[in-house]
């Protein structure tokens, strides 16, 4: 798809105003060429019919140039507003698994990189229809003028123009190299801000990562960069020298055979001086489009990766409040661990969740502890076996509704400034109690639905998610590593205070957890171990071993 083809696509009715406007522009612009030339070749006088006919035609060519920028100008930002809508919206939509494995740097290329691109081409479109429809009418002048001199010069044009396509046929395909590796570089960055600390306390390390990483990609992209300007520095000369040709045909060579008139060479002089401007912007805002098309082509390549298994949209039901019985019958996941070329396993898993009970789920690092939690919250689907809520199965199209039961903070949490989809007005008084238990109260407020700050200590940011949790209200609990990052004190009101109350509500509690001392807290313990159920320890015998 490109650039244009993606105006016709979001607003056709718009798109095509905005470029009869610019035809209409462009011919008027033209028309000017030539009472101008009339004008000064005697053939109109200022005082008689040419004046007001000049003063119409001005006010025609800036009138449909200014409304033609204004539509185009709407069309162009509401394009943008609907792209990064569009994609952030098949992000929300598309399975987790498949997020993860095109990773935060390639969808944060697409939603900074591309669209950027994308929003730098429409801003010149305008200018561009203007510029064509210009060309367009001292073309067809030209050929009013003379018809002999227009084929010499239709055939110079072409030749020119043939070359410029070729140049730009070779930018193209150096702009798709530097956008592929840009991704890369964006990994890169991402590595360079969560590995700090590593890089700083291993000085060969940061060396190498910027010798062997970040300059060699970063080099390629500026060769690439560098390639695409000095083919577009060509192009803009040829364009020149092509201008500059036709006028040398035009003083030098036609006179020479008495080819042209007097008044008719000095229209084509005139009016080839003047499309010299128009046909450098043109050249000049090729480029962009020329960018526009390769980030066009990723953000189609994104939301046909973001699409694939994406889930069927499901009715739009009450979110659930109850359940009686939830079981997950003989599941499996596999997936490739990190550095290695081995698939890892869970399951099958067999296990079933009533309400009123607490859970632990314990397991040494890399026992499957969290993607059990994604396949149990509904995050992942299961390659084989299902998930039985109240005897039903939970399929495709009613896994979103699904998950609704769920709140969860996991141990890669993230934490929304805004209590979205929590801002109704008796939350508040709640919000501000649950701030006092959890003894955030000094450092945060709550002010129209938003925090005040989040810039806290991780295990600070923990307990505002948990009070993000505790406002949701849902049937089941998931807390991942929870209080890894909790003071003593803390953490014992967690599992001593916490988690009972949550019990004594009703509410089902499932914890994944290291801390063997609280293990007496849970009804039952689930302990994994290479990705399969060991068999189930009461928790107070694991109380008394420890």
């Amino acid at each position: 798809m490109t650039l244009f083809t993606l105006l016709l696509r979001t607003s056709r009715k718009h798109f095509l105003l905005a470029v009869v406007l610019g035809l209409l522009s462009g011919l008027a612009n033209a028309r000017l060429i030539s009472l101008i030339n009339e004008a000064i070749s005697g053939d109109a006088t200022a005082t008689g019919p040419g004046l007001p006919l000049f003063v119409a035609v001005v006010s025609v060519a800036l009138g449909t140039r200014l409304a033609s920028q204004m539509v185009l100008g709407r069309l162009n930002h509401g394009t943008l507003h609907r792209l990064r809508v569009g994609l952030s919206q098949q992000a929300v939509n598309a399975p987790l698994r498949g997020l993860e494995h095109l990773g935060e740097h390639r969808l944060m290329g697409v939603l900074k990189e591309d669209a950027f691109t994308i929003s730098q081409a429409l801003v010149q479109v305008p200018t561009m229809f203007v510029n064509a429809s210009l060309v367009t009418g001292c073309l067809l002048y030209l050929g009013w003028l003379s018809g002999r001199a227009f084929l010499a010069f239709g055939l110079v044009l072409a030749l020119g123009l043939t070359g410029l396509m070729f140049l730009q046929s070779r930018s193209r395909d150096s702009l798709m190299k530097a956008r592929g590796r840009l991704d890369e570089m964006f990994g890169h960055f991402r590595a360079l801000w969560s590995g700090a600390k590593e890089l700083k306390l291993h000085r060969r390390r940061g060396k190498a990562f910027m010798s062997d990483m970040l300059e060699p990609t970063s080099g390629f992209i500026r060769d690439m960069l560098l390639r695409t300007a000095d083919v577009n520095a060509v192009s803009t000369a040829l364009a020149s020298l092509l201008v500059f040709a036709i006028i040398g045909l035009l003083l030098f060579v036609f006179p020479a055979f008495g080819a042209l008139e007097r008044s008719t060479l000095v229209g084509y002089t005139l009016v080839v001086l003047y499309l010299q401007q128009p046909l450098d912007s043109i050249i000049s805002l090729t480029q962009a489009v020329l960018r526009a098309d390769v980030a066009i082509r990723n953000v189609e390549r994104l939301g046909m990766a973001l699409t694939e298994g994406a889930e069927p949209a499901g009715s739009e039901r009450p979110e659930p409040q109850a359940f009686q019985r939830l079981r997950l019958a003989g599941i499996t996941h596999s997936y490739h661990r990190e550095n290695e070329d081995t698939r890892f396993t869970l399951g099958p898993i067999h296990l079933e969740l009533v309400p009123g009970e607490i859970l632990f789920i314990v397991g040494g690092n890399g026992s499957g502890k969290t993607t059990l939690a994604k396949l149990l919250t509904g995050l992942y689907a299961p390659e084989s076996g299902e998930v039985l809520l109240d005897g039903e199965p939970v399929t495709d199209t009613t896994r979103g509704h699904y998950r609704q039961l769920f709140s969860s903070v996991f141990f890669d949490f993230h934490l929304f400034e805004n209590l979205l989809g929590l801002a109704a007005p008796e939350l508040e008084p709640r919000a501000r109690g649950l701030l006092t238990r959890l003894r955030l109260d000094r450092k945060v407020r709550l002010e129209d639905g938003r925090l005040s700050t989040t810039s806290l200590s991780t295990g600070q940011r923990k307990r505002l998610a948990l009070l993000t949790a505790y406002l949701e209200n849902r049937p089941i609990y998931l807390f991942d590593e929870w209080a890894a990052d909790q003071d003593p004190v803390f953490k014992d009101v967690f599992y001593r205070e916490l988690l009972p109350e949550l019990k004594q509500a009703g509410k089902t509690v499932v914890v994944i957890s290291h801390d063997d001392r609280y293990f007496s807290v849970a009804d039952r313990l689930l302990r994994l171990e290479d990705g399969r159920i060991v068999e189930p320890v009461p928790a107070p015998v694991v109380q008394r071993v420890s």
